[in-house]
């Protein structure tokens, strides 16, 4: 997106001036003001720069005074969600200017009253309103669709579960090259060294700590109850994905020579190839973005398929010390007394959103059984539905979640590529090892 800026150019003054919004990269143009021009501090400073940029030492206050026109280039991003400042679901929204569920935007009824809602019912004026801060100056410090992949296996996960089968999953998926090993640099982190195929010439990365078996996620009926909290685990492997880009021996085979840094569950059947036609389409701004993908809820940065450009990477590491040791209420926060302490992909989520880096929502990314949003009609309440062979065939995302054993992984699997696969377990869904 482009945006042509041309305004007189007098005094400081112009520091409070605002101008409306005009055009979306990623939404229709109707949910968007319809007045001309676009709520924006940020292009006024780039004005002002510009402008001081060209004055000499010896110009005097008549060389601002003239018309100045420079093309920005924009994205359209997503507003944090932060305590009491944006609307709740169906609320009113004509001062906040902004929704605090994934997936609600804020719908002008009438002049002077709007409310956040998924759809603009008919009758209304149906301008959706936002402030000028949802769009940001593109940086081109993560262009491409390069991709850095890792998952992880963790042995003492606190429970015996259906998660047991991740090592085998993960041992198949690199003899076929897929999932993440279908990127362009990938990583296996583990809290145990252990080979990842018939020789063990490939091994997991091990991470270790003495802080990983604090906590455990309450058991509410889906998957996972019972497990170790994994915050701690994922504290350590974001250290040592960031410790690799300055080391002498793994610095060119760093996150840090990819644009794009993804997460994968080990029972997600993942599809590098259609995540990067998505990442061709996206602007980043210079504080890098997230993609969150579940609608319907507060925070949709789910850690089935987590997706983040190279510089937003680069702010999560630079500060996960910080976040983890209190600037992120991770332990005693409202949502962590009620449902438990915060898993990796909040934790990150709430550690971003506090430094400054974007989001955007894609929710076509996944197809999550863990994301209530992302089920079928009839499934809303089945917190343990998976996506079928015939779902996997037809939805089109490039990822889907869970499929925990061999058996339903590789149908979907082939169901996407109309390839057969020899697993372990092809009956019995039995462990490999």
């Amino acid at each position: 997106m482009r945006a042509v800026w041309g305004q007189t150019l007098e005094s400081n003054d112009e520091h409070d001036s605002e101008i409306a919004s005009t055009a979306t990269s990623r939404r229709p143009a109707t949910r968007w003001a319809k007045t001309a021009g676009m709520a924006s501090l940020v292009a006024t400073l780039l004005l002002l720069g510009f402008a001081a940029g060209r004055a000499t030492a010896g110009s005097t206050n008549n060389a601002l005074e003239r018309s100045v026109t420079q093309e920005v280039e924009v994205t359209k991003i997503r507003k944090p969600v932060v305590e009491g400042q944006c609307s709740a679901a169906n609320g009113m929204c004509s001062e906040s200017k902004c929704c605090k569920t994934t997936n609600y935007y804020c719908w002008q009824k009438s002049p002077g009253e709007a409310y956040c809602k998924e759809k603009c019912p008919a009758g209304w004026l149906c301008t959706e309103l936002e402030g000028g801060d949802t769009i940001v100056p593109v940086a081109h410090d993560s262009d491409g669709v390069s991709l850095f992949c890792f998952s992880a296996y963790v042995q003492n996960r606190g429970v015996d579960d259906a998660d047991d089968y991740s090592l085998d999953l993960l041992y198949t998926q690199l003899k076929v090259k897929a999932g993440i090993f279908a990127c362009d640099e990938w990583r296996v982190f583990s809290d145990v060294k252990i080979g990842l195929n018939d020789d063990g010439s490939l091994q997991t990365v091990q991470v270790s700590g003495d802080d990983f078996h604090q906590s455990r996620r309450k058991d509410a009926g889906g998957w996972g109850g019972g497990q170790w909290i994994n915050t701690a685990f994922y504290r350590q492997v974001w250290n040592k994905l960031a410790a690799e880009k300055d080391d002498p021996a793994m610095g060119a085979r760093s996150y840090f020579t990819k644009s794009w840094l993804v997460k994968a569950d080990p029972d997600v059947v993942f599809i590098a190839a259609r995540l990067q036609q998505k990442l061709a389409a996206i602007k980043t701004p210079k504080e890098g973005v997230y993609i969150e993908h579940c609608k319907e809820v507060n925070y949709g940065f789910f850690g089935s398929l987590e997706v983040i450009s190279k510089t937003a990477a680069v702010i999560l590491f630079q500060n996960v010390e910080g976040c983890y040791n209190g600037e992120v209420n991770w332990k005693g926060s409202k949502t962590a007394q009620q449902y438990g302490w915060y898993g990796e992909d909040l934790f990150a989520q709430k550690c971003m959103d506090r430094h400054g880096v974007k989001k955007i929502w894609d929710f076509s990314l996944v197809t999550d059984g863990t994301c209530k949003g992302s089920r079928p009609d009839g499934q809303k309440d089945n917190l343990q539905w998976t996506p079928d062979a015939e779902t996997c065939r037809t939805a089109g995302t490039p990822a889907y979640k869970p499929l925990k054993m061999a058996d339903d992984y590789f149908a979907c699997l082939g169901a996407i590529t109309q390839q057969q696969y020899n697993y372990c377990g092809p009956q019995s869904n039995e462990a490999c090892r």
